[in-house]
């Protein structure tokens, strides 16, 4: 079995890779130039996905673990819950302006860099979080067992784009990354 903290970690890298990639593009405005809109939407696929949908429900579930054993850590708890709701829908906002320039709507540039600011800020907020406070908490509160029974209780899908064999749909993402942002893209264990 593998380290599950550290696996996190390893995602966390691989998203955060992903967020400067949202934040070049972004800067694109403020140079004049247009920013790569499928590219975009293919980074807020992914995020509102797989992040989404598999690392954020895994670490609820480990939190809740953590909160009947510790319940010192309540308010933290609910605050991160929180935080994963306001992410998702965060992203779902911005997929939903990014789908609509694909799609030929004028949508303001401010809209999208507000939204774009909005989610990449939040979340590397979160992120850091989660790794000053309640990795360092799990860590010391759960143990084999307890991840053992965390993992069968959720799907752990493979990561698309960092989990060993690329999606389709993101082998063009996976080479702007790698040319991008400095990633060779390899595996998450």
């Amino acid at each position: 079995m593998t380290d599950p903290i550290a696996r996190w970690k390893a995602e966390h890298a691989n998203f955060s890779r992903l967020l400067d990639l949202m934040d070049a593009q972004i800067a694109l405005f403020h140079e004049g130039e247009r920013p790569d809109y499928e590219l975009m939407l293919d980074v807020m696929h992914y995020m509102t996905h797989y992040p989404d949908h598999y690392h954020h429900p895994h670490e609820d579930l480990a939190c809740q673990v953590l909160l009947e054993r510790e319940p010192a850590y309540r308010e933290a708890v609910e605050d991160l819950a929180g935080q994963h709701a306001r992410i998702a829908a965060s992203g779902t906002r911005l997929v939903q302006d990014l789908n609509a320039i694909v799609n030929g709507a004028l949508i303001a540039r401010a809209a999208v860099e507000t939204d774009s600011a909005a989610y990449t800020h939040t979340l590397r907020q979160h992120m850091q979080q989660e790794h000053e406070l309640i990795f360092p908490a799990l860590e010391q509160v759960l143990e084999g067992a307890d991840w053992a029974s965390l993992d069968a209780r959720i799907d752990l899908a493979a990561d698309p784009i960092f989990g060993g064999s690329v999606d389709q749909r993101y082998v063009a993402l996976q080479q702007r990354i790698a040319e991008q942002v400095g990633c060779e893209c390899t595996p998450v264990s």
